[in-house]
């Protein structure tokens, strides 16, 4: 009876031994899985759920949030009214939105993009708006109109450095180009003259539509005071934004349920991959689309009248984007212009008079499940690896 009970105890020690690291993977790997992320859509690829995080109602007595754009700590959301208004928020709590402060313009701004510290603006005046922001406040540092009147700016981008504005003019003054390099005196460059909608800067090039013969133009602006028109196709049939992310420019036609999606990799010769793609609702005026190329994912904005939604694509196949989320506004809120950060989409809520902080997919592709057998090794072994990452031989 003791040999049978020395062997018994002997033979668990061994296999004890022998798969007790066996075991030990599969609680890991079972803890990893637990701690992924839910990805979700509606083409059962994804199991991602936007929803509403945050939101911030302060208006201060101001109305019509129309257009929003996100740079690190900062939100600074345009109140397109007259008087109008550019308020400044904290977002590094996406859930508490802080308001920081805000600074009136009159008549509303159009378009505002943020770059490098500063808030850039288009008003319905003509005028252009530069504000510095900071944790104490935002504080206007310009205010000036370059055609002694009232010219509807309609959209607004901002080159990298900050140096250089792009306005799209809509009565009739086209591209219009302006230094800000002296942020307190900025300087008229050029003027092109058209009917233009959207604009967008990417390098030495500016992108813009022109919307009475529904053209998307590319002008080489190496030297602003000449810009020099090298190509122009036809898309659709009243296009007005226009936003580029890498190779491919995305134009959406004004109060229309359609966008378009163009390849500008060579810009001198631009073709349409994608005409008339239905999205679901209407288009906002000033534009609603937003890439991120890291991720492969199109986030599109439809509800100007009403019916606000928020969709997300999967686009890693650009001629074919897949819906894979989509939030509804539950009051059937009109919605205009969002922006994202790497965790989070911002949208004026028109109708609720806020902005409103969404969630977001934070990884594009769907994650395998079941991973070979030399990841599972790198991911025990390498404890501070990502998951999947690829391990040499000399690792």
């Amino acid at each position: 009876m003791n040999k049978i009970l020395n062997f018994y105890i002997h033979a668990r020690g061994y296999f004890v031994a022998k798969f007790g690291s066996l075991l030990f993977i599969v609680i890991i790997l079972c803890s990893i899985c637990a701690l992924i992320p839910p990805v979700s859509s509606n083409n059962g690829d994804f199991t991602f759920i936007i929803e509403e995080v945050g939101k911030n109602t302060v208006t201060q007595g101001f109305s019509k949030p129309k257009y929003v754009d996100v740079e690190g700590q900062f939100a600074v959301m345009n109140w397109h009214a007259n008087p109008g208004a550019l308020f400044l928020y904290n977002v590094s709590d996406p859930k508490n939105p802080k308001y920081v402060g805000h600074v009136s313009v009159y008549n509303g701004p159009n378009a505002v993009r943020i770059r490098n510290g500063y808030a850039y603006a288009a008003l319905n005046t003509g005028n252009l708006i530069i504000a510095s922001l900071s944790n104490s406040g935002i504080s206007t540092v310009s205010s000036k109109n370059f055609f002694g009147g009232y010219r509807q700016m309609f959209n607004i981008d901002v080159n990298d450095e900050g140096t250089v504005i792009a306005m799209a003019g809509s009565q009739g003054e086209g591209l219009v180009l302006v230094n800000t390099a002296d942020k307190v005196s900025p300087s008229l460059l050029s003027i092109t003259r058209f009917s233009a909608g959207g604009v967008d800067i990417e390098g030495k090039y500016a992108f813009i539509t022109k919307y009475d013969t529904s053209e998307l133009r590319c002008y080489d602006i190496s030297n602003p005071s000449v810009p020099v028109l090298i190509s122009s196709v036809k898309v659709g049939s009243m296009v007005v934004p226009v936003r580029v992310y890498g190779n491919y420019a995305y134009v959406q036609e004004y109060s229309l349920n359609r966008m378009h999606i163009v390849d500008v990799s060579n810009p001198n010769n631009m073709n349409i991959i994608l005409s008339n793609f239905e999205i679901p609702g209407v288009v906002p005026n000033g534009g609603g689309t937003v890439v991120d190329t890291k991720g492969d994912l199109m986030f599109l904005a439809t509800g100007l009248n009403g019916n606000g939604k928020i969709s997300i694509y999967d686009i890693n196949n650009i001629g074919s984007p897949k819906m894979i989320s989509q939030y509804v506004y539950p009051k059937n809120e009109a919605i205009n212009m969002i922006a994202i950060n790497d965790t989070n989409i911002f949208v004026p809520n028109f109708t609720d008079k806020s902005l409103s902080v969404l969630s977001r997919p934070i990884v594009a592709p769907p994650i395998e499940k079941t991973l070979p057998m030399r990841e599972i090794m790198s991911i025990i072994n390498y404890p501070g690896r990502p998951v999947g990452s690829f391990i040499r031989d000399e690792d």
